[in-house]
C-alpha cells in the first residue's frame, strides 16, 4: 500500500503555493555593426487565426547614437526588404566612384535621406554616376525625347518643313553634346526643309 502524501497544514490550514511569477516578454536583438544591437519586435501576419505567422522585424523606434556628421533616418518611410536589409536609422556620407568619368564622388546622406524617405527608392537603388555625369545624362535624355518627338512630327506631317527643320536641329544639338548622332539624316532633313520653304534662310545653316 502506497503512502499518500498531502500538503503540510498549518495553523490549521494547508500551506498555499506560491503564484507563479508574471511571465517576462521574449526579447530579441540584431547585432549589427553600425547601429549596434538593434531590437526586434514580434509581428503578426494573417487573415484569421488558423493562418497567423509570427515573425521577427527590426524595431522602427529605435534609436541609435548618431555618429558625428550622420543624419537621422525614418524606418517608417523607408522602402527595404527586411528579410535582406538592416533600416537605415542614420546616413553617412559615401564614397563612390562614377562609372562614367571614373572619378570618386560622395554620395551625401541627406541626399540619401531624400533618396530612400522622400522618393522612397529601395535600398538596390544606389547612384552609379557623379552629379555632374547625372545632370548630362538627363540633358542627354531630354535630346533624345526631342529626336524622338521631332521623328513623329515629320511622320504626321510631311509636308511641314518647320518639322523636318526641328528634327534637324535636335539631332545637330545631340552630335554638340555627346558627339553621337546622325548627320547624314539632319542634313537630309534640312534639304527637306529648304525644298519645301524655299525662302527660309535658316536650313542652309
Amino acid at each position: 500500500m502506497t503512502d499518500r502524501r498531502y500538503p503540510r497544514v498549518r495553523n490549521g490550514e494547508p500551506r498555499r503555493r506560491r503564484p507563479l511569477p508574471p511571465a517576462r516578454p521574449e526579447r530579441r536583438v540584431a547585432h549589427d555593426p553600425l547601429y549596434g544591437e538593434v531590437p526586434l519586435v514580434r509581428v503578426t501576419t494573417g487573415g484569421s487565426v488558423a493562418n497567423a505567422r509570427e515573425s521577427w522585424r527590426y524595431d522602427p523606434d529605435y534609436s541609435p547614437p548618431l555618429p558625428r556628421g550622420a543624419v537621422r533616418g525614418d524606418v517608417r518611410n523607408q522602402n527595404f526588404d527586411p528579410m535582406c536589409h538592416v533600416p537605415r536609422y542614420f546616413y553617412l556620407d559615401e564614397r563612390r566612384s562614377c562609372v562614367q568619368c571614373l572619378q570618386p564622388f560622395t554620395f551625401r546622406a541627406q541626399e540619401q535621406k531624400y533618396w530612400y524617405e522622400r522618393l522612397r527608392f529601395h535600398f538596390r537603388s544606389i547612384p552609379i554616376r557623379c552629379p555632374a555625369c547625372r545632370r548630362k545624362r538627363r540633358s542627354e535624355g531630354a535630346l533624345r525625347e526631342q529626336i524622338a518627338r521631332a521623328r513623329a512630327h515629320v511622320r504626321e506631317a510631311p509636308s511641314d518643313p518647320g518639322a523636318h527643320l526641328a528634327l534637324a536641329r535636335a539631332i545637330v544639338e545631340y552630335h554638340i553634346r555627346t558627339d553621337e548622332g546622325d548627320l547624314a539624316a539632319a542634313i537630309a532633313a534640312a534639304r527637306t526643309a529648304a525644298r519645301l520653304w524655299p525662302e527660309a534662310a535658316e536650313p542652309l545653316y
